[in-house]
C-alpha cells in the first residue's frame, strides 16, 4: 500500500482530500505496523539535458524521415518513446490504445532513460561516444558555447563517430 503525503516545516503531514483517511483506516486495521517513508526526489536536470539533447535527436538521426535538427521531428520522437517505453494501455472506446505517461520526476525519468538507451544499443548499435553522458557533457559545456556544432549529433558527425 502506498499513501501520498506533503511532509511539512512543522513536522506535520499534509495528505490530500482522501489520503489521510485512508491512511488513519490502513493503521487502524494493521497497525502496529513499521513504516518507510522516502522523499520524492526531483528528477535530474542532467539527466533530462541528456535525454532531450543527446537521446532524442539520435533517435531521430537513425529513423527514416526525420531530421535531428527539426523540432517538430524531434517532439514525435519524444512523445514515441514516451509512448513506447512508458505508455499504459487503456480502453477507449471500445479498443485499446496506449497512452504516453509522463516521464516526469526522477523515480520515472532514469528508468525510463535506461529502457531507451538498452533500445538504441539492441536495434541501432551506435557507437559507445554517441551514448556517453561524458562526451555529451564535454560538447555541451565546452565545445558547443565556442562555437562548435549546434547539436550533438553534428558534433559527432564532426569527428567521424556516426
Amino acid at each position: 500500500m502506498e499513501f501520498e503525503a506533503r511532509g511539512l516545516k512543522d513536522g506535520t503531514l499534509e495528505f490530500g482530500q482522501y489520503g489521510r483517511g485512508r491512511f488513519r483506516q490502513y493503521l487502524a486495521q494493521n497497525g502496529p505496523i513499521r513504516l518507510k517513508i522516502t522523499p520524492e526526489l526531483p528528477e535530474s536536470g542532467k539527466l533530462r539535458r541528456y535525454f532531450e539533447g543527446c537521446l532524442v535527436p539520435l533517435v531521430a538521426y537513425y529513423s527514416e524521415n526525420m531530421d535531428h535538427r527539426n523540432g517538430e521531428d524531434r517532439r514525435k520522437i519524444r512523445e514515441w518513446l514516451k509512448a513506447e517505453f512508458n505508455g499504459e494501455m487503456v480502453d477507449i472506446g471500445g479498443r485499446a490504445q496506449i497512452v504516453a505517461k509522463s516521464t516526469k520526476g526522477w523515480p520515472v525519468l532514469n528508468p525510463f532513460v535506461e529502457r531507451v538507451v538498452d533500445w538504441l544499443k539492441e536495434n541501432y548499435d551506435p557507437p559507445a561516444e554517441a551514448l556517453d553522458p561524458a562526451k555529451y557533457k564535454h560538447w555541451r559545456n565546452a565545445v558547443w558555447p565556442a562555437g562548435g556544432p549546434d547539436t550533438f549529433i553534428d558534433y559527432l558527425v564532426a569527428l567521424k563517430i556516426l
